[in-house]
């Protein structure tokens, strides 16, 4: 995988060259390079109302809740934060962080307000084309909010750290057109952020960081807090605390109800963004292509790849109704009945997500039924038309 990954960003570099003489940047690129994401938005909202200035907007307050959030971490903590929209990328130590038990729902509070504001915008754009060109390596974010730019700062960085691939962020990013099918990308992906942060915020995140966080604090005072045997570093055990402590009882349910919601809002843009693309026939520094098209970053997707993929969609979309059920490693059905967990009713009204039970089968036993369960070799033939890459190819598709 990683292999892979280094080849996509190394040809980043070399489909930015082709494309930069046939698409120019916007203004708004400029704005970015220079002044970042919170001037790019006075700037957009300064535009006239059109389908251009409403993806602007979308994407702009997209990059300012990614940007909040990594604000919030670098206030306070700078470690990978697991599970968490945005908290895989590793920042740099701030000597004057003060941390707060409540940082990570804050950035995920403050996120989803920005979040919202995307979606909205993105919401009126209708049926009008528009046509927006950003050179990638234009966009950064202010982590420390010194209106700066810092070399760790770029997007191109961030995109490294979140694989883990430190050797590719110094390539050089392409210039992308967006158009109005980008708009329902964009839409699906800010549907699916809102739904894992409201996920997170469902269990409490911030008692289970204070009670974990207090008694390392009170083990210090007393003594020297040996590291793990295992992991030799005393925050992963810390993790994994945080994480068994939050999971522990029933989550708010109204914010896992909004959280389905958002997963099957997230599937109905992502449809809606490849039939729009099946109709395009201009091919201008695309940002995600139909078979027919170039992408800017230099990898095609075959006909194959994407009719794959619509498959894909149709099971995710089956599985968030309820209508195909999630196999459990616990559970056969007998003789030609199948068995497994209903999503949809567990997400609309969930149980104790107590791991250990979890993982016994007793948390999931009232949502587990039979009927259809979800057909896993989907995904496995997906995985083979794009040459063992599906996780990545996912992460793009949205």
């Amino acid at each position: 995988m990683r292999h892979f990954i280094l080849g996509l960003f190394l040809s980043l570099g070399l489909a930015g060259g082709a494309h930069g003489q046939a698409a120019q940047p916007s203004e708004l690129s400029a704005i970015l390079a220079e002044q970042g994401v919170s001037s790019g938005l006075d700037y957009a909202a300064e535009q006239e109302n059109s389908a251009r200035k409403s993806f602007m907007l979308g994407a702009l307050h997209t990059l300012d809740a990614v940007q909040y959030m990594l604000h919030s971490r670098y206030e306070n903590y700078s470690g990978r934060l697991p599970l968490v929209p945005g908290g895989q990328t590793v920042l740099r130590v701030n000597p004057n962080s003060e941390f707060d038990p409540a940082f990570i729902e804050i950035g995920l509070t403050g996120a989803l307000e920005r979040l919202a504001e995307a979606e909205r915008a993105l919401a009126d754009i209708g049926e009008d084309e528009l046509a927006l060109t950003i050179d990638l390596n234009d966009v950064w974010f202010d982590v420390d909010k010194d209106g700066v730019r810092a070399p760790d700062e770029s997007m191109g960085m961030f995109m490294a750290g979140f694989f883990d691939m430190r050797q590719a962020a110094d390539v050089e990013l392409p210039i992308v057109q967006f158009d109005r099918a980008d708009a329902q990308w964009l839409l699906a992906y800010t549907r699916v952020m809102q739904g894992m942060a409201e996920m997170v915020l469902s269990v409490d995140p911030t008692s289970a960081i204070k009670k974990v966080t207090d008694g390392s604090t009170r083990m210090r005072e007393l003594g020297i807090l040996e590291r793990d045997p295992i992991f030799g570093d005393e925050n992963i055990i810390d993790t994994i605390a945080i994480i068994v402590t939050a999971l522990h009882g029933q989550p708010e349910v109204a914010r896992t109800q909004k959280a389905l919601t958002h997963f099957q809002g997230m599937i109905a843009a992502n449809k809606e963004f490849w039939r729009l693309v099946a109709l395009e026939e201009d091919d201008q520094a695309e940002w995600l292509p139909n078979p027919n098209q170039s992408s800017a970053f230099g990898v095609p997707v075959t006909k194959e790849v994407a009719d794959g993929w619509q498959d894909v969609l149709a099971e995710l979309d089956a599985v968030l109704a309820g209508e195909a059920l999630v196999p459990f490693w616990r559970i056969e059905g007998r003789d030609d009945t199948q068995v497994g967990i209903n999503i949809n009713k567990l997400l609309t009204n969930p149980g104790d997500f107590d791991l250990l039970l979890m993982v016994h089968g007793a948390a999931f036993a009232p949502f587990m039924e039979k009927g259809r369960v979800v057909d896993t070799d989907v995904m496995q033939r997906f995985s083979r038309m794009t040459g063992g890459q599906a996780g990545m190819f996912a992460l793009w598709f949205n």
